[in-house]
């Protein structure tokens, strides 16, 4: 797909669906132009007018984008495509997109058919974790207090020491906890993608593929969870949205 610049409106691509998904009439997508679905055969392109005479660099484009997306996911089963995808008119996007890739989203959709996905996103209070690390390293906790009220260049060789001991404790404790977020929610899902981050806060950010009709106890299971890690860490459940993990057409 390529974004054209000569013609003043092209037609965005947000995602592809089955034939015959029904969207809410007053969703609006980039620019808040009407979002309309595109049918051939059994599946569907979901797209917008826009305007090719300017980048897609705004916040707000991102947003619209992700909006249909999750508006769309709500009503049926969508493959997310990458965001900014432009084409010139229907008629590439029916010889570039529908035509050529029907046969393969068909199924791919059957396959998200009453699924939905959520991502939670687990991070510590960073005060209350190292406090944890001190408490349970005498080790740490010995070159803490050597270090606490030494000039800088006379401990230097302890601080780099404590430095490598807390990072090494910090990390042991980050993977037991996330694994036990995993085991948590293994039961409820179809799939899960543990995504990649960094940071002394970081437990963990997991993206889960959840059954509708599984999804009133994952949440519940979401809500229990951070009421267990209260004031240990923060829980952040986002969702239901579209499969952006696990399925998506390369734009």
């Amino acid at each position: 797909m390529t974004i054209t610049t000569d013609r003043r409106t092209g037609c965005y691509l947000y995602g592809i669906a089955a034939a015959g998904l029904d969207l809410p009439k007053t969703l609006t997508g980039l620019d808040d132009e009407a979002v309309e679905v595109i049918p051939h055969g059994e599946v569907a392109a979901i797209t917008s007018p826009v305007s090719t005479t300017r980048p897609l660099t705004r916040r707000a484009d991102l947003v619209a984008h992700g909006r249909v997306l999750d508006a769309a996911a709500a009503a049926g089963p969508v493959l997310p495509v990458r965001f900014g995808s432009v084409l010139e008119d229907r008629d590439q996007l029916l010889a570039e997109v529908l035509e050529p890739g029907g046969d393969e989203f068909a199924p791919m959709l059957r396959e998200l058919a009453g699924s939905a996905q959520y991502t939670i996103r687990v991070r510590y209070d960073e005060a209350r974790v190292l406090a944890e690390v001190v408490a349970e390293n005498p080790e740490i906790a010995q070159l803490r207090l050597r270090t606490r009220d030494r000039p800088e260049h006379a401990a230097y060789h302890d601080r780099v020491r404590l430095g490598e001991l807390v990072a090494r404790a910090l990390e042991a404790k980050q993977d037991e906890d996330a694994d036990a977020v995993l085991a948590v929610f293994e039961p409820l899902v179809l799939d899960a993608r543990v995504r990649d981050g960094a940071g002394l806060d970081q437990v963990i950010d997991v993206a889960y593929l959840v059954r509708d009709d599984q999804r009133p106890v994952f949440e519940q299971t979401a809500e229990q969870l951070a009421k267990e890690l209260a004031g240990r860490a923060r829980v952040k459940l986002v969702g239901p949205s579209a499969a952006y993990d696990f399925v998506a057409v390369e734009g």
